[in-house]
C-alpha cells in the first residue's frame, strides 16, 4: 500500500499548491494577495473567465467540416501457419497449421445526428487479422472499423489505389509495355534485341521474387522449398485479383442507415495442409495474408434539407430560422455571422415536420466563389424549395432578389427555378410597408411580411411554406 500512501501524499502537495487560484471568492487569497492586486494577471477570474469563453468559441468554429480528404487502409491478413503434428510416437505427422484470419473491413455509413465531418479522421485503419497457429487453429479476424459520416456524405475516389496483390514491388505488365516501346523506338535492332532480351529476364526475376514473397517458409527451410510450382488456392488467387482490379469509388449516402465499403480487408493466408498434394505430403510452406486496400478519398458534405433559406448577409435568416425551428444559430447585428450551415426542424400541430437550412449570406461573384460562394451554395443543391430572406427596409429589396436568382443560375443551371417563396422579413421598419406594396405589384412570386425578430406572421410564413413544399 505505500504506492498509495505516495499517491495521496503527492496529490494534497498538488492542492495546496493550487489554493491560491482555488480560492478567488473569499477577501484574502491564501498567498496573502488581495484579489484586487489579481487585476490584469493570469490569475484575475475575469480574465480567466473571458480567455475560457475565447477558447470556447474558437473551438466552435473550428467544429463545422464539409470538406476534406482521408485515406482508408483495410486489415492486414494474418499468415497461414507450418506446423506439423507431433506425439511421442508420431515423430513426422502430417501438418496441422491454422489459417491466418482476414483483415477488418472500413465502411462509411450516414448518420442523421451527425453534422460536421469533423467526426472522420484522416487515416482511418481496420484492425488487422490474427495469424494462424499450430493443431489447426485459425486465426480470428480483424474487426471491421465503422465511420459515422453526414447524411448527404459524397465520397469520391481522387487516387488510385494500391495494388496489394503485387507484394515485392513489381512493375505492371503496361509499364513494361512502354519500356519496350520505348527502348524500340531508340535502339537499333541489335541494341533493341539485347534490350528487350534484358527486360523479359527482368520482368521474369521480378515475378519470381514477387511470388516467393507471398509463402512463409518453415525454419530454415527457404532454400529447400520449390514454391514455383505451387498452385495457389482459387479463394486467394480472387481475393488477389478483386485487390488490384478495384473500381474506384464513387457514392452518395443520402439515406439514413446506408453503408458502403470504402476499403476492403486483405484475405487471410491458408496454412500448409492446404498445399498437401500426392509429390509433396509435408509441405514446409503456406501463404501469408494480403494487405487491405487502401483508398484515398475526397469528402464532400452537402446538406439535405426540405427548405433553404437564402438571402443577402445580414437579412435575417438566423433570426427566422430560431423563430421557426428549435435550432439556436447567433444572431448579431453585423453581417456573416453565419458562416456555417445550420439545419432546424419545424413542427406543424399534425405532426407534419419539414427541416430548413440556413446558408450563410451570398454576395455579388458568389458563383466565382467570391467571399466563399461555392462553400455556401454547395448546400443549397439539394434543397427541395429556396425561401428568400430579403430585408423589405432597404432601397429597391427586389433588385436583391434578382441578384440572388442570378448566382444561383450561375453556380448551377435550374437552380432558381424550384419553388420559390419570398419573405419579407423586417416589415415593422420604415420604408417596409411601402416598399412591399409596389413589389407585390411587380412580380408574381409569393410574397409573405414577416418580422423575424419581433416574431410577427410567422405562423403564416411556415403555412405558406408547407402549402408550397407538399404541392411541389
Amino acid at each position: 500500500m505505500h504506492w498509495m500512501t505516495a499517491h495521496i501524499k503527492r496529490r494534497v502537495q498538488y492542492l495546496s499548491d493550487q489554493a491560491p487560484y482555488m480560492n478567488s471568492n473569499s477577501k484574502e487569497v491564501a498567498s496573502g494577495m488581495h484579489p484586487d492586486e489579481l487585476q490584469g494577471t493570469a490569475c484575475d477570474p475575469a480574465t480567466v473567465q473571458k480567455h475560457d469563453i475565447v477558447r470556447r468559441n474558437s473551438k466552435a468554429g473550428r467544429n463545422f467540416v464539409d470538406r476534406m480528404r482521408c485515406t482508408v487502409v483495410g486489415g492486414h491478413g494474418g499468415s497461414g501457419c507450418v506446423c506439423f503434428f507431433r506425439d511421442s510416437f508420431v515423430p513426422n505427422g502430417p501438418p496441422n497449421g491454422g489459417d491466418g484470419g482476414s483483415g477488418g473491413n472500413v465502411w462509411f455509413e450516414a448518420d442523421e445526428n451527425e453534422t460536421s465531418l469533423s467526426c472522420v479522421k484522416q487515416m482511418l485503419r481496420a484492425r488487422p487479422g490474427v495469424n494462424g497457429k499450430g493443431k489447426n487453429m485459425h486465426g480470428q479476424g480483424g474487426d471491421d472499423l465503422i465511420v459515422k459520416v453526414p447524411k448527404g456524405t459524397m465520397v469520391r475516389e481522387y487516387q488510385a489505389a494500391n495494388k496489394p496483390g503485387e507484394i515485392g514491388g513489381g512493375s505492371s505488365g503496361s509499364q513494361q509495355s512502354q519500356e519496350i516501346r520505348h527502348s524500340r523506338r531508340t535502339d537499333d535492332s541489335t541494341g533493341f534485341l539485347e534490350e528487350l532480351d534484358r527486360q523479359i529476364h527482368a520482368s521474369e526475376e521480378r515475378a519470381r521474387l514477387s511470388r516467393e514473397s507471398l509463402f512463409v517458409h518453415y525454419p530454415r527451410w527457404e532454400d529447400r522449398n520449390n514454391v514455383s510450382r505451387v498452385r495457389i488456392p482459387p479463394e486467394y488467387r480472387d481475393a488477389m485479383r478483386e485487390l488490384e482490379h478495384a473500381a474506384p469509388l464513387s457514392v452518395d449516402l443520402v439515406s439514413h442507415g446506408q453503408r458502403v465499403l470504402v476499403a476492403r480487408g486483405g484475405v487471410g493466408g491458408p496454412g500448409n495442409p492446404h498445399f498437401i498434394s500426392p509429390d509433396d505430403r509435408q509441405p514446409h510452406y503456406a501463404l501469408r495474408g494480403l494487405e487491405g486496400q487502401r483508398r484515398a478519398l475526397d469528402l464532400e458534405l452537402k446538406t439535405i434539407a426540405d427548405v433553404g433559406l437564402v438571402g443577402m448577409p445580414n437579412a435575417g435568416k438566423s433570426t427566422f430560422l430560431r423563430a421557426v425551428s428549435n435550432a439556436h444559430p447567433k444572431v448579431a447585428p453585423y453581417p456573416f455571422t453565419t458562416l456555417n450551415p445550420y439545419i432546424g426542424t419545424v413542427t406543424f400541430a399534425d405532426t407534419f415536420q419539414m427541416t430548413v437550412a440556413d446558408i450563410p449570406g451570398l454576395i455579388p461573384g458568389a458563383h466565382r466563389n467570391v467571399g466563399l460562394g461555392h462553400a455556401f451554395l454547395r448546400h443549397v443543391e439539394r434543397s427541395k424549395m429556396l425561401v428568400y430572406i430579403i430585408d423589405v427596409s432597404r432601397p429597391s429589396p427586389w433588385a436583391d432578389l434578382e441578384r440572388l436568382q442570378a448566382e444561383l443560375e450561375l453556380y448551377q443551371p435550374g437552380l432558381a427555378r424550384r419553388p420559390t417563396l419570398v419573405v419579407a422579413n423586417k416589415a415593422d421598419r420604415e420604408d417596409a410597408r411601402s416598399n412591399f406594396e409596389r413589389w407585390s405589384h411587380m412580380t408574381d412570386v409569393p410574397l409573405v411580411p414577416a418580422s423575424a425578430k419581433h416574431r410577427k406572421n410567422i405562423l403564416k410564413a411556415t403555412h405558406t411554406i408547407r402549402q408550397i413544399l407538399e404541392s411541389a
